[in-house]
């Protein structure tokens, strides 16, 4: 009975000893998956906190800018603007969009924000004229224009825009505006950008009215497309920079399907 005893002692022991090391095996085969959880758990965490390499700030690139213009006052008349970006130059130019006939600014003005940010703040004033459905038009008068464009810039400068002079960027009836105001000397511009305007301005009078370089757009189905691009080439053969950008296969229209033309129009006017 001792000896039986005892026996089944030893047995009950290398027993125990084997669960004992089964026991220890199996924590440290949970804790080491627990340790590959956690960690790839901080992964997916990291990698969901952590910015990724190809993020950019608004206004950090060309073409990444807000989307939501300021409502500035200009000597108490409103005026939408957009501010310049974060890689514009130290001592910003202004940009002033001159809008078309009939036209509400709200609607225009962004369309040139990214260019203009470029290059610093992006005054859009509306015209001299109220139209019975809320849209303005700019009129006749070349005094009343300049005014309300030389307060536009002069807001800009206010908010930190360097005096120099700037870029005015004109659609159609605005083009024309832009050009009477330089040839009147009632405002002072190194590029003009011209969008769908037929006209034949004369090189050397915009060239010593201060003007660098001048920008010719339309797209391909608006009727002043031929002219503008024959107009291009007259200009920079009379000494002036000048450069035409296809707007696209589009009709009287700054709504481009790609706007990085319009972009590249303004930096280039500007002389970026």
């Amino acid at each position: 009975m001792s000896m039986s005893f005892s026996r089944a002692l030893r047995r009950v022991g290398v027993v125990c000893s084997l669960a004992a090391v089964l026991l220890a095996t199996s924590l440290a085969s949970r804790a080491a998956v627990g340790a590959e959880s956690n960690t790839a758990r901080t992964t997916r965490v990291a990698r969901t906190v952590a910015p990724s390499a190809t993020t950019l700030d608004v206004g950090e690139t060309r073409g990444m800018y807000g989307s939501k213009p300021l409502a500035l006052r200009t000597e108490g008349e409103p005026l939408m603007a957009f501010p310049p970006a974060k890689s514009a130059a130290r001592r910003p130019m202004t940009v002033v969009y001159l809008h078309g006939r009939h036209a509400r600014v709200a609607n225009g003005c962004p369309w040139f924000r990214s260019g203009a940010s470029e290059l610093g703040w992006l005054v859009c004033p509306e015209g001299a004229e109220a139209q019975p459905d809320g849209s303005w038009s700019w009129g006749a008068d070349v005094f009343a224009q300049g005014a309300i464009v030389s307060r536009a810039l002069r807001t800009a400068v206010a908010n930190g825009a360097t005096t120099e002079p700037g870029v005015a960027v004109g659609f159609s009836q605005g083009s024309y505006v832009a050009v009477d105001l330089v040839k009147a000397r009632l405002a002072r511009f190194r590029g003009l950008v011209l969008l769908g305007a037929e006209m034949h301005p004369n090189a050397q009078t915009l060239r010593e009215a201060g003007v660098k370089r001048i920008a010719l757009g339309a797209g391909a189905l608006d009727a002043t497309h031929d002219s503008l691009v024959d107009e291009a080439r007259r200009l920079d053969g009379e000494g002036i920079e000048t450069r035409f950008f296809e707007l696209g296969r589009i009709g009287h229209t700054y709504t481009v399907e790609n706007t990085a033309v319009l972009r590249d129009a303004i930096a280039w006017a500007g002389g970026l």
